[in-house]
């Protein structure tokens, strides 16, 4: 069995598609936030940060799945803000 390497640009763990099935689909979660379809459809990469938590939460996922990228900015900031209290 061979298996297909990962492209260094291509998403791993849950891509968008995948989360957003899990959140009942695009319509669903378009209209559980408020935007159209097609806004939904254009999220081919990520799902923007206004939107993820409330994305994570319909899917059932913690948001360090759906963006990591934004919980580990909010770790590194709470670091920095306990280190200058010290």
């Amino acid at each position: 069995m061979t298996t297909k390497a990962r492209q260094p640009d291509e998403p791993y763990g849950y891509t968008v598609d995948g989360v957003l099935a899990l959140a009942g689909g695009r319509g669903a979660v378009a209209k559980a936030i408020g935007v159209s379809v097609q806004t939904v459809a254009k999220w081919a990469r990520r799902i923007p940060d206004r939107h993820a938590r409330q994305v994570a939460i319909l899917a059932g996922l913690p948001l360090e799945i759906v963006r990591p990228d934004l919980v580990h900015s909010g770790h590194d900031q709470a670091k920095r803000y306990v280190g200058a209290m010290k």
